[in-house]
């Protein structure tokens, strides 16, 4: 009896065993291994995607405020030089007007960089075409080296068809003041060398290369200065009078090109530009002076501190 129930014990166990066995066999014949693994997600996954994800959006806005001031306000200490194109008459003897140099001089200008390309390359070169709208500057020519600048005794015959005028010479020797205005278009190439370091303050550091050519007015003025008239011994003298008086002002007008380089941080740079011209002016008292044009080639050094818009 006992062998029997032992026999019918071990019996159903084994059909169990087996039964187990098959049900388990069959339910993995149904699941794929491979893809359910997966899709599991765990909270780890969660969190680093989301980290992820924030880092992502954090170097976009980074880089964006990066290489985001396109605008740009510079002030500049300027010194300029005017130099004749061909020989000017003073009307002293033979003289001619010499080259002037100017012992102090500003500038200020404004303007914006349009980007070649919505990112930089490798994040660290920009390509862009800058347009400085107002350009705008003064400078200051002492008197030339004498004490008799012009002589209103001497004046020049101008024969138009019948009729004959005489005109003074204009007195370019003079104490001057000169101010101008100009825009400019051209292309500039920015560098952000340390885009790639830890230090995120300086990936703001930027330097920055640019030729601009352009067109511009400029104004001369000559300060009134009757004891330098070498006709100073007829002070009773109409011509004398006359042009001690006068207005003596000229504008010009002609191309421009600069060049230069800036380095900047953030909102502020410092930089340095030359500029060349050439100036055809004319006098605009053409009742007292010739209505004759005399062109004089203008260099002009600037160094300026610059702030990004």
């Amino acid at each position: 009896m006992r062998k029997k129930l032992i026999l019918l014990i071990t019996s159903m166990a084994f059909t169990s065993a087996f039964a187990q066995n098959v049900n388990d066999d069959e339910q993995q014949k149904y699941i794929d291994w491979a893809e359910d693994s997966t899709e599991i997600t765990t909270i780890s996954d969660i969190i680093r995607e989301q980290q992820e994800i924030n880092s992502r959006n954090n170097s976009f806005r980074h880089f964006e405020e990066v290489w985001g001031r396109r605008g740009y306000f510079n002030i500049a200490y300027a010194n300029s030089t005017l130099d004749p194109d061909g020989q000017i008459p003073t009307g002293i003897g033979n003289g001619v007007v010499s080259k002037f140099k100017s012992d102090w001089g500003a500038s200020i200008q404004l303007g914006r960089s349009y980007r070649l390309h919505k990112k930089a390359i490798a994040n660290t070169l920009q390509f862009n075409i800058d347009y400085t709208y107002i350009d705008l500057g003064v400078n200051h020519f002492k008197a030339a080296d004498g004490d008799y600048l012009y002589d209103s005794s001497n004046k020049k015959t101008v024969i138009n068809g019948a009729k004959t005028e005489t005109y003074y010479y204009i007195p370019w020797n003079l104490e001057k003041y000169e101010a101008n205005y100009s825009m400019s278009l051209g292309p500039s190439l920015t560098i952000a060398p340390f885009n790639y370091i830890k230090a995120r303050g300086l990936h703001h550091m930027k330097f920055n290369a640019y030729y601009h050519i352009g067109y511009g007015v400029s104004f001369l003025y000559m300060k009134n200065k009757k004891e330098a008239d070498l006709n100073h011994q007829n002070v009773d003298n109409a011509d004398y009078k006359e042009m001690s008086d006068n207005l003596k002002l000229c504008w010009g007008h002609g191309l421009t090109s600069s060049f230069g380089f800036t380095m900047s941080w953030k909102v502020i740079g410092i930089g340095y530009e030359h500029r060349s011209a050439t100036w055809t002016y004319k006098s605009m008292n053409t009742k007292e002076f010739e209505d004759d044009s005399n062109k004089f080639k203008s260099a002009t050094n600037r160094v300026f501190i610059q702030f990004r818009m």
